[in-house]
């Protein structure tokens, strides 16, 4: 559905939505299939199609409260307003629904190649099916609406838009990291959709490849992933994306990272979860791994300025086999945002596993507006052994200290097998008179970072506090903070930050 069909059916809803059109019924106008895209989808069409138990909504129209569509509704090319309830399911295609507060669904909400609109206060019985990009549209002609499956993607899919190669990274341990990687679909079976994957690299700092293969088998929201891998592994990148790290290593030798080596084997069932226009997305998975680990050896590429990098820590060589559930979800609203990540891993000495321990880590981020246009965020990193485990692998730890997260302190200051991280930063917009040229007018930015990192073994565990003020612009920072502490010791750090992320909702643009 395009943005002016779009547009001309939001301002008609906008107009006409709170008066009753003709009270909804089957429509006689015929329905037919064309083409064939999306396995589920097809057969989920068809069997509605041939029951001919649905109500057909071709018109833009209007469901009030006490409504009631008694069957399935099948609602293609128009938009359909609903306060009442549909006693079935609810398909939409190539068209839009708006589902208000009160509305009930009593089965699934379907939207395929549209656009789905919907209060949290709305209940739907079933699934919600939310494809907006599914390749479908509908066309009318003499009488008769067609849903027609667009012209499948190609076949083969790269990994990136320029010819498939991957951003390249920058470190203490490999150097310079370049990769390239592609999938292929192969011919769907039943309602599966097989594809392969399969991605290679290249490490300068130690001259040897990487990369790995997978086979992923698609099913509507399902999917199930097995395949090899050869990788360098971290446990630190939640605290610095892959461009920040690479920047900072090739400017001072600043890697906010721990490495090491990873051979791995898994296998990985995950289901997706979504609604409006993903609003709200969450994908849960569980699965297993081996994973065979060895310690790699920090080098010193060339950096334009500073010392000497600092050593790269060994860990416990060895097989970890090992079983994963966990969960990755987004949700935003109009005065909030949330992204939330969970894994709980548990190893077994099995398969040649060296190692038995249970272990959890999760982190996030929680946004909401404050006064006016102010912004609260918190962020926070959790982990470490779970109930009856006293202590993890090295391969394991991760670390603290340095910008982004402890600043007073030095880069990996705290490390070990338990780690506790939160940092709250309260965001006031400066007025324009205080604008730099292409930098823009700054944000001032109140900020608290409290946290540590240790082992069962640690003499110290105390939380540690840096507290600071600062300005965000545009692209770059500059920010002063102190131990809470200690207001004598302090640091002052500057840089640059990534400037075309998604903004909130209500923050001015």
């Amino acid at each position: 559905m395009n943005a002016s069909r779009t547009a001309l059916r939001r301002t008609l809803v906008v107009l006409g939505a709170l008066a009753a059109a003709a009270p909804v019924h089957a429509a006689a106008q015929q329905v037919q299939r064309q083409g064939a895209a999306d396995v589920a989808l097809d057969r989920r069409l068809a069997r509605m199609l041939a029951s001919g138990h649905y109500t057909l909504i071709a018109t833009d129209t209007f469901v009030g409260v006490g409504d009631t569509i008694p069957q399935d509704a099948l609602v293609l090319d128009a938009t359909l307003v609903l306060e009442g309830t549909v006693r079935g399911d609810l398909v939409v295609v190539d068209g839009g629904v708006f589902l208000r507060p009160g509305a009930r669904v009593a089965g699934d909400m379907v939207n395929i190649g549209g656009g789905l609109y919907r209060s949290m206060d709305a209940r739907i019985g079933g699934h919600i099916i939310d494809l907006p990009d599914a390749p479908y549209h509908v066309t009318r002609a003499d009488g008769e609406l067609r849903i027609v499956a667009r012209e499948q993607p190609a076949r083969v899919k790269l990994d990136s838009p320029v010819l498939g190669f991957h951003v390249p990274t920058y470190d203490r341990v490999d150097a310079l990291t370049l990769g390239w990687g592609a999938g292929f679909a192969l011919p769907q079976i039943g309602a599966i959709q097989p594809q392969i994957r399969g991605w290679v690299g290249y490490r300068t700092q130690r001259g040897k490849p990487a990369g790995g293969a997978e086979l992923r088998l698609r099913a509507g929201a399902y999917e199930l992933r097995g395949g090899i891998e050869r990788a360098t592994s971290t446990n630190d990148g939640w605290n610095r994306r892959n461009g920040y790290n690479s920047t900072t290593y090739l400017w001072n030798g600043n890697d906010y990272r721990d490495y090491y080596g990873a051979d791995r084997r898994f296998v990985l069932l995950s289901r997706d979860l979504g609604d409006v226009e993903k609003r709200f997305h969450a994908t849960l998975h569980v699965g297993a791994q081996l994973e065979d680990a060895v310690s790699l050896a920090g080098g010193d590429p060339w950096h334009v300025v500073g010392p000497a990098a600092r050593p790269n820590p060994p860990i416990d060589d060895g097989r970890i086999a090992s079983g994963l559930a966990g969960i990755e979800a987004s949700w935003i609203s109009h005065v909030a945002s949330l992204t939330l990540s969970g894994t709980v891993e548990a190893a077994r000495k099995v398969n040649g596993g060296e190692f038995r321990f249970n272990r959890f880590e999760t982190g996030g981020a929680w946004a909401m507006q404050a006064i006016a246009h102010h912004t609260l965020e918190v962020r926070w990193q959790l982990m470490g052994p779970l109930p009856g485990t006293d202590s993890l692998p090295r391969q394991r730890y991760s670390i603290l200290g340095g910008v982004g997260t402890l600043p007073v302190y030095d880069i990996a200051a705290f490390r070990g097998d338990r780690l506790v991280f939160v940092q709250t930063r309260y965001l006031i917009p400066l007025p324009d008179w205080l604008a730099l040229p292409v930098l823009g007018a700054p944000d001032l930015e109140l900020v608290d970072a409290l946290g540590s990192a240790w082992t069962a073994f640690s003499p110290h565990t105390r939380l540690e506090q840096n507290v600071g003020v600062g300005l965000e612009f545009f692209g770059a920072f500059a920010r002063y903070m102190v131990d809470a502490r200690d207001t004598n010791r302090g640091t002052f750090s500057a840089g640059l930050v990534w400037p075309f992320g998604a903004r909130y909702p209500w923050r001015p643009r």
